[in-house]
């Protein structure tokens, strides 16, 4: 059922957040571009954008000019991740798992396609990728991603996989069994990799953490720019990530989960475009 039929919803209130979510992808919005892709007309539109800049949400560029979100909603996904209790209660094992790797180290949950960074601690390197709090990057084939289809119910992944397969047309068949067949193995050894396969250069760890129901609710991960990674690093930063995810997990009252230990390393991964 769309949202327009559900009987207790208000209409504009749902076109104003497709219209706020629509302009997210960009970083400018002339009023006929943004009109022809959300499909509303020009002045319920522009009645639209002219509420969102008087609360601040929305700016113009002068009169007639392209509209633009404002940092008013970072800062509203600031104080949403400062105040979920996870964040809190994952925040010190993040800034004590960068000590010890000295890498950049990010607590992600799944949205949709994609994974959300909720926490971060940058690491002292001046050669680092560094996320923005509230920005996401692609569940596949990302090493948090992965760790998270691992541990979804078969139904779930399956709906995973169909509607993946929809959005990215030019996946094969081989590549949706090599990332089973990966999924397969990360249930087994609780962690994930991705080696350069959402940025050149850069090779990822991640391992789960999950709650009191057993349930996965996040990843923990570094990534480290593949220069840098050594036997002796990739060693630690795998051995440092999975202590920390099982230290989050038990914070938070999960059952302990026993994994074999993994023979794969950050430096002899497969490289996957």
């Amino acid at each position: 059922m769309a949202l327009a039929d559900k009987y207790y919803t208000i209409g504009v209130l749902g076109k104003s957040f497709g219209v706020i979510e629509l302009m997210a992808h960009q970083a400018k919005w002339e009023l006929r571009d943004l009109a022809k892709a959300s499909g509303l007309p020009k002045g319920t539109l522009q009645r639209i954008l002219l509420t969102l800049c008087e609360l601040g949400f929305v700016s113009q560029d002068g009169k007639g000019g392209a509209y633009s979100l404002t940092l008013k909603f970072f800062k509203l996904g600031q104080r949403i991740a400062s105040n979920n209790s996870l964040v809190e209660k994952a925040r010190p094992a993040c800034r004590q798992l960068m000590e010890k790797v000295n890498e950049t180290v990010n607590l992600c949950v799944a949205q949709n396609f994609d994974m959300v960074v909720m926490a971060q601690q940058v690491s002292w390197q001046i050669l680092r990728l560094d996320s923005i709090i509230g920005s996401s990057f692609p569940i596949y084939p990302s090493a948090s991603g992965k760790v998270h289809c691992a541990f979804l119910e078969e139904s779930e992944l399956l709906k995973f996989l169909n509607e993946l397969r929809e959005a990215r047309p030019e996946l094969t068949t081989d590549d949706i069994n090599r990332f089973c067949a990966e999924l397969a193995v990360i249930r087994r050894e609780g962690v994930g990799f991705d080696c350069e396969e959402i940025f050149t250069g850069v090779r990822c760890v991640a391992a789960p953490i999950f709650d009191y129901t057993g349930n996965l609710v996040a990843t923990i991960g570094c990534s480290v720019p593949t220069v840098r990674i050594t036997e002796e690093s990739s060693a630690l930063l795998i051995r440092e990530v999975i202590q920390t995810a099982a230290a989050i997990s038990m914070s938070i009252g999960a059952p302990r989960r026993e994994f074999m230990p993994t023979t794969r390393t950050m430096l002899h991964c497969p490289v996957r475009g």
